[in-house]
Formats: structure tokens, sequence, C-alpha cells
């Protein structure tokens, strides 16, 4: 790597660490400013333009970027678990890094909805074809449409009950911080625990109702790799 070339993804790293940080301190998307993100990244204007043609791009890439570091972080299900290993382990990881992050991610899909939520899905999708026990069964279904489609409808029905969830939550954070609440620290602590407990359970059999796939097919195909 050159000289400029280092200099060149130091600058685009310090852009995407300087948007992060401002998001996660609570500064609205909407009134997010390059001013604002080039003084925090300490790089010049025109270095940003190198990079993104606005603020959303840049929003855009740090989501997928922080995205990427959760799944990163999911603790290893082994390497041929069943599906209720695979999705009380890995979901529940998942949505809790989501939770951690709620703001950032709200910020994020609320500043470029369409294009973020378009890469996001198929993302997910590969992770589901690659990653995931419904792979397999993915592939084998017969039919017009390709696996890759059948996967990227799953994922898009996962994200919209996800972002719904992500929206909601921050109705009740709303409501718990309103001077009439009485609900404890550790009463919210329950709830979201709950609350991604309730929807781990609701996207598993979403993912194989929608799919056409059942725990017992699963089950069987994990037997089968094993002997293969």
């Amino acid at each position: 790597m050159t000289q400029e070339d280092a200099r060149f993804v130091r600058s685009r790293a310090a852009l995407v660490a300087a948007v992060v940080e401002l998001l996660d301190e609570g500064t609205d998307a909407a009134q997010l400013s390059i001013t604002d993100i080039v003084g925090r990244a300490g790089v010049s204007r025109p270095t940003f333009y190198k990079h993104f043609d606005d603020t959303a791009a840049l929003i855009r890439e740090a989501a997928l970027r922080r995205l990427q570091s959760a799944f990163d972080r999911i603790p290893s299900v082994g390497d041929d678990p069943s599906w209720p290993t695979f999705v009380r382990g890995t979901l529940r990881a998942l949505l809790g890094e989501l939770a951690a992050d709620a703001p950032f991610y709200r910020a994020a899909l609320e500043s470029s909805f369409g294009l973020l939520t378009g890469d996001i899905i198929a993302y997910l999708a590969t992770r589901l074809l690659e990653s995931s026990p419904l792979g397999p069964v993915i592939r084998r279904r017969h039919g017009p449409d390709t696996p890759q489609d059948r996967a990227e409808f799953l994922a898009a029905g996962a994200m919209w009950h996800v972002t719904r969830w992500l929206f909601a939550a921050a109705q009740v954070a709303a409501e718990a911080d309103a001077p009439a609440a009485t609900t404890t620290t550790a009463g919210t602590a329950a709830d979201a625990r709950a609350s991604i407990d309730e929807l781990v359970e609701r996207l598993s059999s979403l993912l194989l109702a929608s799919s056409g796939a059942t725990v017992a097919e699963l089950d069987a195909l994990r037997v089968e790799h094993a002997r293969s």
C-alpha cells in the first residue's frame, strides 16, 4: 500500500468513526452537517467529498460497517448447530447488539431508509444462505425463483420486524422517561430482555414458516451433512 493509499484509508476510517460518535451522542441525523463531521474527524471538507457524496452516504457505510462488526462479535454456536441453537444463540446476540446501539441504527435508517435497508437485506440474505441452517433448504427448493431471491424475501421480512422493534423500543423508552413513569432501571432491563426473547421466537417461527422448512427437516439435513 502506498503512502497516498494509506492516507485515503485513514481519512475514510476517521470519517466513519466521526459520524458514529456524533450519532451515538444523540445528534439528529437530519441536522448533521459536513462541517460537524470533518471537524470531528480532523479532515478537510474536500477530503470528505473524495469519499462520499453526502452525509447519507457516509451514514450508510457506517451502519453497514457497524452491523458487520456486530455479526463478527456473535459467539460461535458450533459448526453445524440445530435450528433452535442457531436462532437462540445468533439472533439473541445480534438483537442485543442492535439494542445497545439502537439510537445509532434508528438515526441511520431514518437518514437513508431505502438504500440502507436494501444493503442490509442483501447482507442478511447472504448470511442466511452461507451461515445458517436454512441455507441448504433455501437452495434445495424448486421453482422459478433463485436461492438468492428466496433468501432476500426472508431477509426483507426479518428486516421489517427488526426495524419495527427498534422504533417501538424508542417509544417505550420515551414513555419510561416521562415524569409520571414509575418503571425502575432493573424493570426496564428485564423488559428489554423479554422483548428480545419474544422477537427471537417470532423471527424463528416466521423464517421457518416462510421458507417452508421444519425443524425435523433441518435436523435430517444435519444428519445427512454429518454422514457426507
